[in-house]
């Protein structure tokens, strides 16, 4: 299987569950609210893995096989927090007039925890945007401060996730993780395999 194939198969797997949560969007008696949760914690998952794979890689190196799977995943991070976004405005939707869920999420918009969620998708839109080969060939050695702006978007994303969805505990649980293995960029690499 090439590369490409197996990325394409990643990233079917990696959006299964957000497909779920779409097709359950579609029922009538759907519980909107709880599924634009449950969308932002897969987003936060897939984000979170695709920012902690180079430490991990760096702790323990028969895992650097796997950094090209890194792209595939955060990939994935993007497209279920466009999932999000779009459960979101369902849910909106649910609290307005028709066509009136744009005030309401005009009005929100700027709120802390409304306000860490836009800029959290706004930086993960450049390293999504620049994710293909001929990007990493045009952008030459701008292309890996680019992808780095996924660190700011997680703390971001879990800030949002912290204070809008309830989920303080888990939000510092996975800060601690991501946070812990950030620090291993300051030491050495491992040289053993």
């Amino acid at each position: 299987m090439t590369r490409r194939l197996a990325l394409l198969a990643l990233w079917a797997v990696l959006m299964a569950p957000l497909a779920g949560l779409w097709w359950q969007a579609a029922a009538p008696d759907a519980d909107v609210d709880a599924l634009v949760a449950a969308s932002g914690n897969w987003a936060m998952a897939w984000l979170a893995i695709a920012v902690v794979m180079t430490p991990l890689a760096r702790m323990w190196r028969p895992l650097a096989r796997l950094l090209w799977l890194r792209r595939g995943i955060g990939l994935a991070a993007f497209g279920a927090s466009g999932v999000h976004l779009w459960l979101y405005v369902l849910a909106m939707r649910g609290f307005a007039e028709a066509g009136g869920e744009w005030a309401l999420i005009a009005d929100e918009a700027f709120t802390p925890g409304i306000l860490t969620g836009w800029a959290a998708l706004a930086l993960m839109l450049l390293p999504a945007l620049a994710s293909s080969d001929a990007a990493m060939r045009v952008l030459k050695r701008a292309w890996k401060p680019v992808q780095r702006l996924a660190l700011p978007a997680a703390v971001l994303a879990l800030a949002h996730m912290a204070v809008v969805h309830d989920a303080f505990s888990l939000a510092m649980a996975v800060a601690g993780v991501v946070g812990g293995l950030q620090l291993v960029r300051f030491f050495p690499a491992s040289r053993k395999a």
